[in-house]
Parts: structure tokens; C-alpha cells; sequence
């Protein structure tokens, strides 16, 4: 097999993994054309989603934990005022409870390190699919055959025309 041959081998490998890929996430009927375009569109709007998902997770813990302990803090200072034991007993199992509470927030807040983990791997992704493109264009346009052999019914090139020739008689 020549280098041509193993070029247009791997490339129909590629593109026919494109298509399995983009038919499991439901493109069937996609334009060839449109493929790596898609598929980088998808990725830009899947970056996208997953960034504001992350702000409002983050946004709605960091309120969370806050509101927990200016409650906490305010049970410790009810639970000082007060003689009741029932009700000291329930400040304290409350002030308890926000703890806990304020370390589930914390959670919360911490796994959204995998939140922006993820949007990063899809930002690389989306530069590695334009680089295919990009490189996939480059080898087609560079693996383009002499526009001398396409040129036409001529029988011998001097006889061929030039678009420039062909476009004055009709101009």
C-alpha cells in the first residue's frame, strides 16, 4: 500500500468513526459536509451548558452555607439566652445539624473542581476537532489531483482551456 493509499484508509477510518459516534448521539441524516462542523458546534454548546451549570451550583452553595451559619451562629447565641433545657437541647442538635449541612454545601462547592475539569477537557476537545478540520482541508486540498487531467474532453493538455479563457468568451 503506497502513502496515498494509507492516507485515504485512515481517513475513511476517521470519518466512518465520526459517523458511528455522531449516529449514537442521534445525528443520522447529517449532511457529510456538516460532520466535524456539527460535532464542534456540539461541543461549544455542551461547554457552554456545562459553565453555567457549574456558576448556578456554585452561586446557589455559596448561599446555602451562607444563610447555614448565620443561623448556626445565631442558635449558639438563642442557646445562651435561654433556661429552657428542651429548647437548648434543640439549639444544640440545630447547630448540629448546620454543621453538617455546611459541610454537605461545602461538597457541593468543592465538586465543582470536576464541573470545571470537565469544561476544560471539552475546550481542549473543541481545539483538537478544529485541528483535524483544519488539517483534514489542508490534505484535501493538497491531495487535490493536476487540474490539467480534469480539464476536460481535450485530448492533449496544450489544448486545454483556462477558466480565464472561458470565462472572456462568455463575458
Amino acid at each position: 500500500m503506497n502513502h496515498l493509499d494509507t492516507l485515504r484508509h485512515d481517513l475513511i477510518g476517521m470519518v466512518e468513526e465520526l459517523r458511528a459516534t455522531l449516529h449514537d448521539i442521534g445525528d443520522q441524516d447529517m449532511p457529510q459536509t456538516n460532520v466535524v462542523s456539527n460535532a464542534r458546534d456540539r461541543l461549544r454548546y455542551i461547554s457552554a451548558l456545562t459553565e453555567q451549570s457549574a456558576g448556578r451550583t456554585l452561586n446557589a452553595a455559596e448561599a446555602i452555607a451562607d444563610r447555614l451559619r448565620a443561623q448556626k451562629a445565631r442558635a449558639a447565641e438563642l442557646e445562651g439566652k435561654t433556661r429552657s433545657p428542651e429548647i437548648r437541647a434543640f439549639l444544640a442538635d440545630l447547630r448540629a445539624e448546620h454543621a453538617l449541612s455546611g459541610a454537605e454545601a461545602s461538597e457541593i462547592i468543592q465538586a465543582q473542581a470536576f464541573q470545571d475539569l470537565v469544561g476544560q477537557v471539552i475546550n481542549k476537545l473543541m481545539v483538537l476537532v478544529r485541528k483535524m478540520e483544519d488539517s483534514l482541508v489542508h490534505l484535501l486540498v493538497e491531495d487535490e489531483p493536476d487540474p490539467g487531467l480534469l480539464a476536460g474532453p481535450a485530448v492533449t493538455p496544450k489544448t486545454t482551456v483556462s477558466q480565464n479563457e472561458v470565462d472572456d468568451l462568455f463575458g
